[in-house]
């Protein structure tokens, strides 16, 4: 921490107490039982009297003379460390209002259209398993229940319905747990059913269930062993070391690693995080596109969570057709959900690879996109480009890999981004959710043009990179999961990595720490009506030949003060934005007869 903890109030007291939930309250004539009322750093009100801990070490907050309820933030910056390096939470004497005192909530939002089924009173061999977290869509062919920890509503499919599929939000479910930002639906699973057989073997770790063996492609004893087969299995092993061995942290300055805050994740979930598995029916295409040390030439990655049947599922398949359709290059599709859609094969995608990873905890208090930081570290592409779901490509995006390979090397092992369409500063809305503090470190003026520290404009989160970039990746993806701190020295502020809240952020901020400079055209455009731009007629210059864009979006991308005052080209190499899976379909209708018609324009739009 950046100063040490405050003393306690005079009504906070140090106890033991049970770790059990339901325990009684003791001393100061206190009566009733704890109930879970906020995670670590959410806020909890309370009626009665407060706890902070875990475990069997607590401190608790009595109501002052006159006070409604306690209103406070369940943190070590409020309350005294009392666990060091643990996962601690506020719990109160009386029931927190929106949920009853017994594991499964019996309240049900008006606007809800979900009610509570009667709890469960035997489940034979079936046991709860992660489904989704927050705010992402769970399908469970029997029941869910949406929660987290002690505090829980259970749902069950209607009646011939095969499959309940459910947003696991606080939009469309009632909120259980208020503040609780670790809730998440769980699905009641079968051993013996064949959905069981198609899930994802990390949802499985999770829960301590056995896996298959055969089909494990990536761990940190996998990485171990291949740390000595070259340039790329070096790399690899450095990359995930402090991840897979956190005692044992590479010696090299640029990897030393730092110091741990409290909101570190612990060394079995940080190993964990290093496994993978492919899909067992994409076997064939895997061990076709992987060499024998378990490395691929090039391809496009993705990253993705979401049910086999909902928008992300069909949005990814999108891009998956646009790869077949034109690139000649393979896309590996790293799944962080539950199950993977039964209707991609091999034979539809012949060069597809679809790999299961482990997800992240409900619990870690980690944007679902770091993924992607940990695709790029678990994919093991010696050359790759990261496409998100809602991202189609184009004729001639294969340029890129050549590109790539050419910039990203052993004198340059940064990845690579592409510039942002908006030119992030520190005035104004900003990125990283608590931007101020992101942009205090490195434009202490607050000036905009003038940050000190930044190397170049942001950057948009659809990185290209080589092996020799992937130990920049398990550097920062490691200080943000370690909850390390940049320490302030030269003008800059001190900024712990945890605050750098998104995929995008710490990309940037990486980057100007390691002072890239390197900086793609935006080769993914903003929306995939950009595209009309080389699917519409243009007027031909009947003097000089050229081509004159007069019909679409035909201006570069707006410029910035520091470092493209005259604007960024467009190339047509992706599209960003393709929320619209029926829309993206249409694009890439038109895009093929264009090309087939010969009236295609190119890629690259250039201006006087």
């Amino acid at each position: 921490r950046a100063q040490p903890a405050p003393s306690p109030p005079a009504a906070d007291r140090r106890k033991e107490t049970s770790a059990d939930g339901g325990s009684q309250l003791r001393g100061a004539g206190a009566s009733g039982t704890w109930h879970f009322c906020a995670t670590e750093w959410s806020e909890c009100r309370c009626r009665g009297t407060l706890r902070f801990g875990s475990g069997s070490k607590w401190i608790e907050r009595e109501r002052k003379l006159g006070e409604a309820e306690i209103r406070v933030k369940c943190s070590i910056d409020v309350f005294p460390d009392v666990l060091p390096g643990e996962a601690k939470r506020c719990e109160c004497s009386q029931p927190v209002k929106g949920a009853a005192p017994r594991q499964v909530a019996r309240l049900a939002s008006p606007a809800s259209p979900y009610k509570n089924a009667p709890p469960l009173t035997s489940t034979g061999d079936s046991f709860w398993l992660f489904c989704a977290g927050q705010w992402q869509e769970c399908a469970c062919p029997g029941r869910v229940r949406w929660g987290n920890r002690e505090q829980w509503m259970e749902i069950e499919p209607s009646k011939g319905e095969a499959e309940l599929v459910l947003k696991c939000g606080i939009d469309v479910l009632p909120d259980v747990a208020p503040g609780d930002d670790g809730k998440h639906c769980d699905c009641l699973v079968d051993p013996g059913s064949e959905h069981f057989k198609s899930l994802n073997p990390g949802v499985l770790v999770a829960a301590d269930r056995q896996v298959p063996p055969d089909t494990e492609v990536t761990s940190c004893e996998i990485f171990e062993r291949d740390a000595a087969a070259g340039d790329a299995g070096q790399q690899q092993w450095r990359a995930v070391q402090p991840f897979c061995t956190p005692a044992q942290a590479a010696p090299a300055s640029i990897d030393a690693v730092g110091k741990a805050g409290p909101r570190i994740m612990d060394s079995k979930t940080l190993r964990n995080l290093m496994r993978s598995w492919v899909e067992p029916r994409f076997r064939p295409n895997y061990d076709r596109v992987y060499n024998a040390s378990g490395w691929a030439k090039r391809a496009f990655l993705n990253y993705y969570a979401g049910s086999a049947g909902g928008k992300h599922a069909k949005m990814t398949e999108q891009l998956i057709k646009s790869v077949h359709e034109f690139s000649s290059e393979p896309i590996v599709v790293m799944h962080f959900g539950f199950r993977t859609p039964a209707k991609w094969t091999p034979k539809l995608f012949p060069r597809l690879v679809l790999i299961n990873a482990m997800p992240m905890p409900a619990t870690s208090g980690r944007s679902f996109n770091f993924n992607k930081l940990r695709a790029m570290m678990l994919s093991r592409l010696e050359v790759g480009v990261q496409l998100d779901s809602d991202m189609f490509v184009a004729p001639g995006v294969d340029r890129l890999f050549e590109r790539t390979a050419a910039e990203i090397t052993r004198d340059y092992p940064l990845p690579i981004l592409p510039s942002h369409f908006l030119d992030w500063g520190p005035s104004g809305q900003g990125p990283g959710g608590q931007g101020a503090r992101l942009w205090d470190r490195y434009c202490p003026a607050g000036k905009e043009g003038k940050c000190r520290w930044q190397t170049q404009r942001w950057g948009h989160a659809h990185p290209t990179w080589t092996f020799w970039a992937v130990p920049f990746l398990g550097r920062w993806l490691r200080r943000n999961f370690r909850d390390e701190t940049l320490a302030a020295g030269g003008g800059k502020r001190a900024l712990r990595v945890i605050e750098v809240t998104e995929d995008e952020d710490l990309l940037n901020i990486g980057t100007w720490e390691e002072g890239g400079t390197k900086q793609w055209c935006k080769f993914d455009v903003p929306d995939p009506t950009e595209f009309d731009v080389i699917l519409n007629k243009q007027v031909t210059d009947p003097v000089s030949g050229r081509i004159k864009c007069v019909s679409g979006l035909c201006g570069d991308i707006e410029g910035d003060q520091r470092y493209h005052p005259q604007g960024i080209a467009k190339v047509f190499y992706t599209a960003h934005h393709a929320v619209d899976p029926i829309q993206t379909a249409g694009y890439l209708k038109r895009i093929r007869m264009a090309r087939k018609g010969g009236t295609l324009l190119p890629p690259i739009l250039y201006h006087n």
